[in-house]
């Protein structure tokens, strides 16, 4: 695999440096025995719905978190606590690394599927709004990946920019025209396209076990990405950061 392609992983050089240069950097999460533990010993025996929270990577965090959590039946509670307990130490420091006060953190917790045997290539679009209220800044937008349990985040570069924006604007049509008004047509055409997208990318080296991405995103040059194959359950972490006022309005614009 050509070298220009492999994901930068952190040298001696600091992580953020590493991330602003490249667009991309991955690290470890320095996962304690505790942690180790509890990510072993979670029974996860169905889908959970997607966590969502807006704010500091704080103890509101691991309370509400705790309480999502405790919908997975058979573990215990300090099993509960030290999954979530992680996933706001990684939270707090994807916070810390960009001087932020507050994060969107979503949390998935779901069973083995089909649904991305397919790589679902793409981009991830905007989430946070300038100070003067736009999407366009100066100020670039990060957004980290953890994958606590399971198979974890797939990245891939573009090797044919035109074809990977034609199959973009496709991709985009199908989900305007049928995604609401005719699923069936949606999943035909989806699949269809995931299936080209192999001559416009090439995949690059897979994420180690216990290590987190940080990525560009709402950019021309934001990563490329897809959910790995799910042949086992997973408890999958994304952290985007932001000021509180940022945040907000994002929750307020995500839910509306």
């Amino acid at each position: 695999m050509a070298e220009q392609l492999k994901i930068q992983e952190e040298q001696p050089k600091n992580k953020i440096e590493t991330l602003k240069e490249k667009g991309i950097v991955s690290f470890d999460v320095e996962l304690t025995p505790e942690e180790k533990d509890g990510i072993q010993e979670i029974k996860i025996e169905k889908a959970l719905p997607q966590f969502n929270y807006y704010g500091p990577a704080n103890e509101e965090l691991i309370r509400k978190l705790t309480a999502h959590l405790s919908q997975l039946e058979g573990n215990t509670e300090e099993v509960i606590n030290s999954i979530s307990s992680l996933v706001a130490k990684v939270a707090e420091g994807m916070q810390k690394d960009f001087n932020k006060e507050s994060a969107w953190v979503m949390v998935r917790v779901t069973m083995p599927n089909n649904e991305f045997d397919i790589p679902r290539w793409h981009q991830d679009g905007y989430y946070i709004k300038s100070k003067e209220g736009t999407f366009k800044s100066e100020e670039k937008t990060y957004k980290l990946v953890f994958t606590v349990k399971g198979a974890p985040t797939r990245f891939a570069a573009i090797t044919d920019a035109e074809k990977y924006k034609q199959l973009d604007e496709e991709s985009t049509t199908n989900n305007r025209l049928n995604y609401d008004n005719n699923r069936k047509k949606y999943d035909e055409e989806d699949i269809a396209i995931r299936e080209k997208f192999v001559s416009a990318v090439e995949e690059t080296d897979p994420i180690s076990k216990d290590q987190a991405t940080m990525y560009l995103v709402g950019d021309e040059d934001a990563k490329v990405h897809s959910e790995p194959p799910m042949d086992t359950p997973r408890i999958f972490m994304s952290v985007v950061p932001g000021s509180v006022e940022q945040i907000e309005e994002f929750r307020e614009r995500y839910e509306k």
